[in-house]
């Protein structure tokens, strides 16, 4: 991938998890799809890409909703660092 195509996924990482926020607070919906990001359909896919790329678990880091990673269950907790894992490796 080139740097621009690199570019455009983050950001519709970024965009995503903002519009997520914004939600939470009260604010508009989330879309269910992307929205319009370049003309260039291989730029608008890369964003779509990363947009769609966000999971749950994602949304409650970026929002301070994520789970406690210590529980009384050990199969809890494994799926709890797992997630985190995860997500820090998406970064």
């Amino acid at each position: 991938m080139s740097r621009n195509q690199d570019w455009s996924k983050s950001r519709g990482r970024e965009l995503r998890l903002d519009a997520e926020l914004r939600a939470i607070q009260g604010g508009p919906s989330v879309p269910q799809s992307p929205p319009f990001h370049s003309h260039d359909a291989t730029m608008q896919s890369m964003f779509n890409r990363g947009w769609m790329s966000v999971s749950q678990c994602d949304i409650n880091i970026y929002t301070g909703k994520a789970p406690d990673i210590h529980s009384s269950d050990p199969h809890e907790n494994i799926r709890n660092l797992r997630c985190f894992l995860q997500s820090q490796r998406s970064h």
